[in-house]
């Protein structure tokens, strides 16, 4: 697959100086097929999920995270709703600075702002010294704020092996950490750590997530918004949604509208 050919259209374009913006509005159930880029690409997505296919892996990405594909990485790409899409082209001598592999990077306050300061003008080539000194800083910024290789990693760990196993096979299922730890004969203070470093998060939070990824697939397949809750162990179909959108910034309801649209 690193052998695929670069699109027309990347080969028509400046090479980025030391970033390169590209502004798309994409329909919903939009498939991009296998490609590749000469540079190191920033995606960035307005709301919903971003899902990418790599050689060896899927990536699914929430639009809290900016995800990073180094230059000449084969992927393809599904966006299940309608969205405003944002790529960046990185020049080499940045682009070194960031990760060797694809990953998700977090959007803290700062590294937010600049990236909508730069779109709000809707920027493409760097046009001054201060622009310049911006797309550095921004880079800067996302080797700050650290990456992570999944949106919802797993874990080999003895300990939580068997809690991760069923909480993917049952979302909704509310046991608190503390009865987990009786039932792999631990205690909560090191299950909490072992999340942390295994995972780079809490039990709570990876079982956020794991519900998110539920939510979505039972949304694409008609279920009701109040059955999803139930079923997901929210004491009330708002609870859910507030979670949702915190997670993808916009609502179920609106989620599923975009995908019959499509």
């Amino acid at each position: 697959m690193r052998d695929l050919p670069y699109s027309a259209t990347d080969l028509a374009l400046p090479a980025p100086a030391p970033l390169y913006f590209r502004y798309e509005k994409f329909l919903a159930n939009t498939d991009y097929e296998w490609h590749r880029h000469p540079w190191g690409q920033i995606n960035r997505i307005s709301l919903g999920i971003l899902e990418l296919s790599l050689p060896e892996r899927t990536l699914a990405a929430p639009a809290e995270y900016l995800v990073w594909i180094p230059a000449n990485v084969p992927h393809a790409a599904h966006i299940r709703q309608a969205l405003d899409y944002v790529s960046v082209y990185v020049a080499e001598e940045l682009a070194a600075q960031l990760p060797a592999q694809p990953c998700l990077i977090p959007q803290p306050p700062l590294l937010r702002a600049l990236f909508d300061d730069f779109c709000q003008r809707a920027v493409t080539g760097m046009s001054d010294r201060w622009d310049d000194a911006q797309a550095r800083l921004l880079v800067q910024r996302m080797v700050q704020a650290g990456s992570v290789e999944d949106y919802l990693p797993d874990s080999a760990d003895r300990l939580l092996r068997p809690i991760l196993s069923a909480v993917r096979g049952q979302p909704g299922d509310g046991t608190t950490l503390q009865a987990w730890a009786q039932r792999v004969h631990s205690t909560e203070r090191t299950l909490a750590r072992r999340f942390r470093q295994e995972l780079g998060m809490s039990f709570v939070n990876w079982r956020t997530r794991v519900r998110l990824m539920q939510a979505l697939s039972w949304l694409k397949q008609g279920k009701a918004v109040g059955a999803i809750a139930m079923d997901l162990g929210y004491a009330t179909p708002s609870a859910f949604i507030a979670m949702f959108a915190r997670q993808t910034g916009i609502t179920p309801e609106r989620y599923r509208r975009q995908l019959c649209a499509g």
